[in-house]
C-alpha cells in the first residue's frame, strides 16, 4: 500500500519544524522531568496483582515542556484533599531517538512532587497528517507519598 505524503508539506519543512522545536525544548526552555518505571521483576504481587512494596527502575531524565494546573481543594466529610495535575509535552523524535516512550502508570517527578501518568496521547500532527506526529502529551495527577510507597532497594 503506497504511503500518501501531503503534497504541500515537503519533508524538508517537517525536518526544519522538528529541529526548531527540539532546540526550543532542549536548549532554551530547560524544563525536564524524571520518569520512573515499576520494576516488575523486583516487585512481588499478591493474587490480586497488588503489592505492598513497589520497586522502581532508576529515573530517566527527559527534556520537555510542563504545564502545571492550579491545585483544586476537595472538601468532604473526611476532611480536605488537594488535587493537582500536570501536562507534560515531549518532542516525539527525541523520545524515539532515545528508544523511550512514557506509559500509563509511570511515575513522573517534577519540582519535588510525584505524579502518576494517567493519559498518553499524540495530539499534534504537522499539517494534520498521521505520518508527521510531532509531540507526545502526558497528563499526570499528583500522588501522595504514602500512596506511592517509593522505597530504596535493599543492597
Amino acid at each position: 500500500m503506497p504511503q500518501n505524503k501531503p503534497f504541500f508539506v515537503p519533508e524538508k519543512e517537517v525536518s526544519l519544524f522538528n529541529t526548531i522545536n527540539q532546540e526550543l525544548i532542549d536548549d532554551i526552555a530547560g524544563q525536564y522531568v524524571d520518569i520512573y518505571r515499576i520494576s516488575a521483576q523486583d516487585t512481588e504481587a499478591n493474587v490480586y496483582g497488588e503489592s505492598d512494596k513497589k520497586y522502581f527502575h532508576a529515573g530517566y531524565r527527559v527534556n520537555c515542556l510542563v504545564s502545571f494546573e492550579d491545585p483544586a481543594v476537595d472538601l468532604d466529610e473526611f476532611g480536605s484533599d488537594m488535587n493537582a495535575n500536570i501536562e507534560v509535552f515531549f518532542h516525539r523524535q527525541t523520545l524515539k531517538d532515545a528508544n523511550f516512550y512514557p506509559e500509563f502508570g509511570d511515575i513522573v517527578e517534577w519540582f519535588k512532587y510525584y505524579f502518576e501518568i494517567g493519559s498518553v496521547s499524540e495530539p499534534q500532527l504537522v499539517a494534520g497528517h498521521q505520518e508527521f506526529s510531532h509531540e507526545i502529551k502526558v497528563i499526570a495527577h499528583r500522588m501522595r507519598l504514602s500512596n506511592l510507597q517509593i522505597e530504596e532497594r535493599p543492597k
